[in-house]
């Protein structure tokens, strides 16, 4: 592996008490108070469960890992601390996310935050959460400064691909336009690749978007390629029950006396509607190759 570029050190030593300009991301799970409810009250969901869909989020698990092994994805880009000086704090049903401003704390907090989504995804889980840059003191015990601030209190406001004219709170991480712009200016390939995988626009609003996960590819043929389309028909169909599965699992969790609820739950279900959608026209490809 080739070595870490390192910039400047500019934020001062870590070990003192002092504010760094960082990313920061709070992420919220959507629904808690119902799935906490349902477990106190002796209903299906039990506490098990709500500690599991938790793990979601991230632990000090994660930042050790980086302490340990380094950022995961692009791991040859620019950094000043080897660990980005990474940060997760769990707290009930929403984590607090920071990294040091440079292309590889950009990508890795967004990668964590990807990451939380997707799980969350796949256990019929909705969230919500604002990414940006700012002012913080984050250690594993205190979340400090107007940077936190802004992410919390922007994360209430996400409108992305509204379904109601006046419709607040969607169930998305957004990403700030000054986060965004940091991506689109940095030289890093790897950086915008990772970036665009990660993402969706609606107009001049970026969010993070895991249905697009949810999809089989495959090569129709090529050098060394021998294309199977019993296989690549069964691979598809494979991917068409995990989006189903999702779909029920979401639905289970739905508190349907919650008209606010429900209308974020039709965010969801019109994604994973366009998944299956996706998997019935990769079928019609697959077989008119065969």
């Amino acid at each position: 592996m080739a070595p870490i570029s390192r910039l400047p050190r500019t934020l001062g030593v870590k070990t003192r008490m002092e504010f760094q300009d960082k990313f920061i991301c709070f992420i919220d799970i959507l629904g808690f108070k119902s799935l906490v409810h349902t477990a106190e009250t002796g209903g299906d969901i039990k506490l098990p469960e709500i500690a599991e869909i938790l793990k979601c989020l991230g632990s000090q698990k994660d930042v050790d890992n980086i302490k340990k092994h380094g950022p995961s994805t692009c791991p040859d880009s620019t950094c000043i601390e080897k660990d980005i000086s990474f940060n997760v704090t769990q707290i009930s049903d929403c984590a607090i996310i920071s990294s040091e401003i440079s292309p590889l704390g950009a990508i890795n907090i967004i990668s964590h935050c990807w990451g939380a989504v997707i799980s969350l995804l796949m256990k019929g889980i909705m969230c919500r959460g604002y990414i940006t840059k700012g002012s913080i003191y984050h250690t594993n015990t205190q979340v400090i400064g107007s940077g936190y601030a802004k992410a919390y209190s922007k994360e209430s406001e996400v409108s992305a691909f509204k379904r109601e004219a006046n419709e607040r709170g969607a169930p998305y991480v957004e990403v700030d336009s000054e986060v965004c712009e940091y991506i689109e200016s940095t030289n890093d390939k790897c950086v915008k690749e990772m970036f665009s995988r990660y993402i969706k626009k609606d107009g001049d609003t970026t969010v993070l978007f895991p249905f697009k996960r949810l999809g089989h590819s495959f090569i129709l043929a090529g050098y060394g390629v021998d294309f199977n389309p019993e296989k690549e028909l069964e691979s598809n169909n494979n991917v068409r029950l995990l989006i189903k599965r999702v779909k029920k699992e979401l639905v289970k969790y739905i508190d349907n006396t919650n008209p606010c609820a429900v209308l974020k739950s039709q965010h969801y279900i019109a994604a994973l509607d366009a998944q299956l959608e996706a998997c019935n026209a990769t079928d019609d490809v697959i077989r008119s190759w065969s």
